[in-house]
């Protein structure tokens, strides 16, 4: 009799261990025959039972079933599990983390890449409607996912900062572009944004720091450097910018913005010869480059009024001295008028233009075309 209720026990034991996998077996085999509505109400049934909270298998069987319904093209199971992704990403986690052996990760790398990628699809088609927040949290799942067997998607981070830093999201931005940074990322772009974000930030230490990184990791690449330049004159630094610069114009000797961005910087430097020969350098290469036109007029009139300044603080008694300086002062100014001539000939309705040329006009005593352009600026101001 002892013997009989033995073998109840253990009739009873399998029956209860049947009864416990069921669900599990029913899901791996309705996932298998790609019966996914089925799969995914065994699946359910198959985690509300406890003893598979703690098994690596059952979290797996889950992860697979929900990445099949994530990824799947049939329209009958599309919209099984809206949360299909994040319940797939967990399990996986979970499976994972409960599997000490690391076969289920070593086996797991077509469902893991399948899921991955499905993200970033979701992130292109997020981006194209202009969801950008919803692209960068796309795109940053697709980074999550492969980070699970150790594969780092440079790519995927660096969408995640671009539509980060293009939803608001500076602080998700910064810490993506941040890490490519750290991966020293063939990305020369990477270094360019993080910079610009520091300087727009006023964070002008790191705006600094990056920039030099940059021209530093790739001095070949003429974005990198003149964006390297352009980040330190914006920041003061005229000699660092100056030193990029110099650098620069034996290999872009035939650019003009390289050599209109060293004039800025030799200005900044109180260094007016050599500003006046990198600004005409510049109109060289490039006659209607307005910017360096307009510059080089910009500087003329400062030299000249500053040498006006000079010489109507001199004494009466120094009269001579007036006249010559008075006379230098005109010279320069002189000079200014075909710079700003061209400026207006090349932007007709810029009225700061019109109203410096016209206030040299006056100052120099040419008052039927300062009348001209008075009448100009009267006209376009109404």
């Amino acid at each position: 009799m002892k013997k009989l209720h033995v073998f109840l026990a253990l009739v009873l034991m399998s029956a209860a261990v049947f009864a416990q996998t069921r669900h599990l077996r029913d899901a791996d085999r309705f996932l298998k025959n790609n019966r996914l509505d089925r799969a995914v109400a065994s699946i359910r049934l198959a985690m509300a039972e406890p003893q598979n909270l703690e098994n690596s298998n059952a979290w797996f069987s889950q992860a697979k079933i929900f990445t099949a319904v994530a990824t799947t093209r049939d329209p009958k199971f599309k919209n099984l599990e809206p949360n299909a992704i994040p319940l797939a990403f967990e399990s996986f986690q979970r499976a994972f983390d409960l599997d000490k052996s690391g076969f289920l990760k070593n086996i797991s790398h077509t469902y893991i890449q399948s899921l991955s990628g499905a993200m970033y699809d979701r992130g292109t088609v997020l981006y194209s409607e202009q969801n950008f927040a919803g692209a960068a949290s796309a795109f940053r799942m697709s980074v999550d996912v492969n980070a699970l067997i150790d594969i780092i998607d440079t790519t995927s981070i660096f969408n995640v900062a671009i539509c980060a830093n293009m939803a608001g999201n500076r602080e998700m931005a910064k810490e993506h572009f941040k890490r490519l940074v750290d991966l020293r990322a063939d990305q020369p772009m990477v270094y360019i944004y993080l910079a610009a974000m520091y300087h727009e930030d006023e964070e002008n230490e790191n705006a600094a720091k990056y920039a030099d990184l940059a021209a530093e990791l790739f001095p070949e690449n003429y974005d990198v450097t003149i964006n390297a330049a352009n980040i330190h004159l914006m920041l003061g630094n005229s000699e660092r910018a100056s030193a990029i610069l110099n650098a620069m114009t034996e290999r872009y000797a035939d650019n003009p913005v390289v050599f209109f961005a060293l004039g800025v910087a030799y200005s900044q430097m109180n260094m007016p010869v050599l500003s006046e020969q990198a600004y005409l350098r510049a109109i060289e290469l490039k006659e209607d480059y307005f910017d360096a036109i307009f510059n080089l007029a910009a500087f003329y009139v400062t030299v000249g009024a500053d040498i006006k300044l000079e010489a109507d603080a001199l004494p009466l008694s120094e009269q001579k001295k007036y006249d010559e300086m008075t006379e230098k002062s005109n010279v320069t100014f002189r000079k200014a008028i075909p710079m700003l001539e061209k400026a207006l000939e090349l932007q007709p309705n810029n009225i700061p233009v019109m109203s410096t040329l016209r206030d040299i006009y006056v100052h120099l005593r040419m008052m039927d075309r300062a009348a001209e352009l008075s009448a100009q600026i009267e006209k376009l101001g109404n």
